[in-house]
């Protein structure tokens, strides 16, 4: 097999300044699972905020934030209409841009689903749905625990990355790796346990990655399937998402989706809207009431939404956003309160940065604001 020169490779394609285009076309990359959209798309009346590209904050204007912060797509709602579409040079509406980290937000409104289905129950141990998952760290663990990232492990997520990072991602084919490697759910089985769980809010990624697995088992279906029949298909999403998968089919159910701003921004008016008829209202209301603010306030994030909260791997900001945040720039802003729902998608250089981070959900909470303030 032949490459084209430059171009990114599983070794290189989450490193600049090749990732802008690798994270728009992971599957000439990475083995991806389809899930396929359904028959009619949810309808986004155009209403054309062009004041918006005008905007200041700090001084500066939002299309010079955008062109700096390696956006590649900022898709913004009020009210349910398209507000603003912003796309980067050589970037198209109906590319599929990794989604990273925000995915893990919508595998827990997929266990919102099936909980709702009857045939997923939260409070249930890990290891009733996942026999595998005894003698690892998950083997005490509830359902709920996995949702709100409260597992105790020795897994360490160092996206330097460190020597944890890299095992794991090998196993997700996110990295290279020996062809009879062990995949992803034999990964997960062996990751050890460092404590009881319930306790401070842990990010662990695999921890979603274990949530994906459980949710086939309770499904009886792939993820991609059942993420398609429960969530994509009725959503009204316009396009197909993927899922990146590793060489047995087991998806990354913690950061491999790939989909369109708009279809993700259709999920956010869902979000918005308590569920829309689409997701279970409580389950949705659940996000906007529930979480453990003193298991964030001593978890791993609280520097960076102070008075914050975590529910079904939602963040919730002070103000009352919630937020599905991923690295390299990936984030979806719902404010409930004002109608407004915005995503960005980006390929930031490098993977965590708390400062860009910070100002990006500042940046949606601007827009927000200015839409609710004209009207």
């Amino acid at each position: 097999m032949t490459t084209t020169p430059g171009r990114p490779t599983l070794a290189t394609w989450m490193q600049p300044p090749g990732n802008r285009w690798a994270f728009r076309h992971v599957r000439e990359i990475i083995p991806t699972a389809r899930v396929r959209r359904g028959h009619t798309s949810r309808e986004l009346p155009p209403s054309p905020r062009p004041e918006l590209h005008e905007l200041l904050r700090g001084g500066e204007p939002l299309g010079g934030y955008l062109a700096a912060s390696h956006t590649d797509a900022l898709v913004v709602l009020h009210r349910g209409n398209l507000a603003l579409e912003w796309y980067g040079d050589g970037v198209e509406p109906d590319d599929r841009h990794i989604l990273m980290s925000v995915t893990k937000s919508i595998t827990g409104l997929l266990a919102g689903a099936l909980a709702r289905s009857g045939r997923l129950d939260l409070a249930e141990p890990v290891a009733r749905y996942v026999p595998a998952a005894v003698g690892s760290c998950f083997e005490h663990a509830t359902v709920r625990e996995l949702l709100d990232m409260r597992i105790s492990t020795a897994f360490v997520e160092d996206y330097s990355p460190g020597p944890d990072v890299r095992a794991y991602r090998a196993s997700t084919g996110w990295y290279p790796g020996a062809a009879d490697g062990p995949g992803l759910h034999r990964y997960l089985a062996g990751i050890g346990p460092a404590g009881p769980h319930g306790g401070p809010f842990h990010y662990v990624s695999p921890c979603t990655d274990m949530l994906g697995w459980v949710c086939e088992r309770a499904a009886g279906q792939p993820y991609a399937e059942a993420l398609s029949e429960l969530v994509w298909a009725p959503l009204g999403a316009e396009s197909d998402a993927e899922v990146t998968v590793d060489r047995l089919g087991a998806a990354r159910a913690a950061g491999g989706l790939c989909a369109t701003a708009r279809d993700v921004a259709r999920l956010g008016l869902v979000v918005m809207r308590d569920g829309d008829g689409v997701l279970p209202e409580a389950f949705v209301e659940d996000l906007w009431e529930a979480g453990d603010a003193a298991a964030w306030a001593a978890g791993d994030y609280a520097h960076l939404l102070p008075g914050g909260a975590y529910r079904s791997l939602w963040y919730r900001a002070r103000s009352g956003e919630l937020l599905a945040i991923g690295i390299h720039g990936q984030l979806i802003l719902v404010d409930r309160a004002r109608e407004v729902v915005v995503v960005k998608q980006s390929s930031w250089p490098i993977a965590a940065d708390d400062p860009a981070d910070v100002a990006a959900i500042e940046w949606c909470q601007t827009i927000a604001e200015r839409l609710a303030s004209a009207g």
